[in-house]
């Protein structure tokens, strides 16, 4: 982990959420001024669960996991964060900690903001407050629906929503690279790895899925989808 104070100006950055489009130039300039940009190590902790809540993510660069843990030997993964993605979370308004973990599943350049200094803006600007609450809804509606597929879902289905997911929420394609482990994506589907590469395959043989080396092509979308659906 290597963090500096400053770095790209928020007027000007290319990565900004859909929420600091709202703001002027005055409170940009004092983000800019309250923030400390990182860049983390594939594999190194960016939050830990638990631990008191004092900045907001602004995520720039990279792709991260964010998971519950249940105890010390079971997580549940419950999304990804990319590039132009912002991330708060309940314990911003309620008990002042981290309801989950953050972990960079590659390289990841992130900026920490000052979660004193983002509450006084969502009280200053409406439009701002609400495309963030849109966001942070949106995600929460996401892990829900995640935990109960883990819960009713057979493997199948597991595997084909994490597919859809990733083309659809993460690399907006049907045809991608996957920068995540084997075990990542288990960790996601909430099974083995094993299980996940068996799947693979026969996706591959009923000409469903694509597979080459890291890429993945999906084929038949409507077969996917309707594996999603009945699970």
């Amino acid at each position: 982990m290597v963090g500096f104070e400053g770095g790209t100006n928020c007027i000007v950055c290319g990565r900004k959420a859909e929420c600091f489009k709202q703001l002027d130039k005055n409170e940009l300039d004092l983000f800019s001024m309250n923030k400390t940009t990182i860049h983390y190590k594939k594999g190194e902790t960016i939050i830990k669960q638990g631990t008191e809540f004092l900045h907001v993510i602004s995520f720039n660069e990279g792709l991260a996991s964010i998971y519950i843990e249940i105890n010390q030997t079971k997580n549940v993964m419950i999304g990804l964060l990319k590039p132009s993605e912002i991330l708060g979370g309940p314990g911003m308004f309620s008990n002042n900690r981290y309801s989950f973990s953050v972990t960079a599943l590659t390289d990841c350049t992130i900026c920490l903001i000052s979660v004193d200094i983002f509450k006084k803006i969502i009280r200053l600007n409406e439009k701002f407050a609400e495309i963030f609450l849109a966001s942070f809804s949106s995600r929460y509606i996401e892990a829900i629906g995640r935990l109960v597929s883990l819960s009713h879902k057979q493997m199948n289905g597991r595997v084909a929503e994490v597919i859809l997911y990733l083309s659809e929420s993460i690399f907006q394609s049907n045809d991608f690279d996957i920068i995540m482990s084997r075990q990542d994506l288990a960790d996601l589907a909430g099974i083995s790895k094993e299980s996940v590469s068996r799947i693979f395959k026969d996706f591959q043989d009923d000409r469903i899925i694509n597979v080459s080396g890291k890429r993945i092509q999906i084929l038949d979308m409507e077969k996917l989808n309707e594996i999603k659906l009945k699970g």
